[in-house]
């Protein structure tokens, strides 16, 4: 593994800046994966980098600004992208060594993002609203359930919205080159900003995301994972299935550290142990380049997903389970520490993609 140990990633190095699913087939995974990562990389070829950039240490984070962290870093590769066509179009025939600048270029990175939220409720792309169960019996009254309805429609946009997306208003913010880390953190700031909020009746924020999928809570005691991968590289496919399930494979490698069996479900993505969701899987991309990703359940509040609130990932007659409930349940009296686990995922994070991890520099 390139650089320090994944544990090292976690806690970070603060003040630098270096920088959930629906349903869908199953298909085997030993077609798709090895612990090598792609079967179409050479054994020889030393494994990509993907930088780790953390904020589990420093606490849990509102979902609006680990999200303008992901649009940020992803808008400003493409954009580097974008010139790097440019440049090589305009002097076709030179020396391709000189078209390219220095690989290890800042913007243009694989990394893997890892957050703990404070309590907040997203919908998918394909999120029914009605999915928000309380929405049926809101405290605040009917009109008021009407109004949160139409911010969380798949119709609404605009900052009177309640969806957080990067559209032609604040394209600018995360488009621009960033010159330095004040620069960038002024950029995630602006953006984090950009929608209005709904409010659950316990108090969570509601957004709608561009991730797949339907609705689901992040909250304290959650590790969510969030892998900006540009999938037309190796040891990648582009292949949105094909990643999907790698990233649950990611999750279940994961749990049996723990010695609980995860297993996928055949209609519904995430990770399961029996009839319990133990994480979900919601993911996204753009020109290749993934966004979202996982959120592995160690010890959160289970009772935000209580069925009076949300109807979790929009199916009926599931439940919602933890990896320290599962303990518990078979009489362990050892408690899980969310970093360790976080640590345990980034290694499999490493074997299931076939990569190495490098601390990145913490988030804010």
């Amino acid at each position: 593994m390139g650089g320090r140990s994944p544990a090292a990633a976690l806690y970070g190095l603060v003040g630098r800046h270096n920088l959930s699913g629906g349903k869908s087939s199953v298909v085997p995974i030993a077609r798709c994966w090895s612990s090598t990562g792609s079967t179409s990389a050479s054994s020889n070829a030393k494994p990509p980098v993907v930088h780790v950039h953390s904020a589990l240490a420093s606490g849990c984070m509102d979902y609006s600004r680990s999200w303008a962290w992901q649009q940020t870093l992803l808008n400003r590769r493409l954009n580097y992208q974008r010139a790097q066509s440019r440049q090589q179009q305009e002097r076709v025939g030179d020396d391709c060594a000189a078209m390219i600048e220095d690989d290890d270029n800042d913007v243009n990175r694989d990394r893997i993002l890892l957050f703990e939220h404070n309590p907040v409720y997203t919908l998918g792309r394909g999120a029914d609203e009605n999915h928000l169960a309380f929405l049926d019996s809101d405290p605040d009254g009917e009109d008021a359930a009407d109004v949160k309805r139409r911010k969380l429609s798949r119709r609404a946009r605009g900052p009177e919205s309640a969806r957080l997306a990067v559209d032609r208003v604040n394209v600018g913010i995360v488009s621009a080159d960033a010159a330095g880390a004040a620069k960038l953190d002024e950029a995630v700031d602006a953006l984090a900003g950009c929608c209005s909020t709904v409010y659950a009746p316990n108090d969570a924020p509601i957004y709608r995301v561009e991730r797949g999928g339907e609705v689901t809570y992040h909250g304290p005691g959650q590790i969510v994972g969030y892998p900006l991968l540009d999938l037309r590289q190796l040891p990648y496919k582009q292949d949105l299935h094909w990643y999907l399930r790698m990233v649950e494979e990611v999750v279940i490698e994961t749990l049996k550290a723990y010695d609980i069996e995860g297993c996928r479900d055949d209609d519904n993505t995430g990770v399961w142990v029996g009839d319990d969701k133990v994480a979900a899987v919601g993911v996204s991309s753009s020109r290749w380049i993934t966004t979202h990703g996982f959120a592995i359940n160690v010890s959160p509040d289970l009772s935000y997903f209580d069925t009076s609130v949300i109807i979790p990932c929009g199916i009926e007659g599931k439940g919602v389970t933890s990896i320290s409930r599962i303990l518990q349940e078979r009489g362990a009296n050892e408690q899980v520490r969310l970093l360790d686990v976080a640590d345990t995922a980034l290694r499999s994070f490493e074997k299931v993609f076939g990569v190495a991890t490098t601390e990145g520099g913490a988030l804010r």
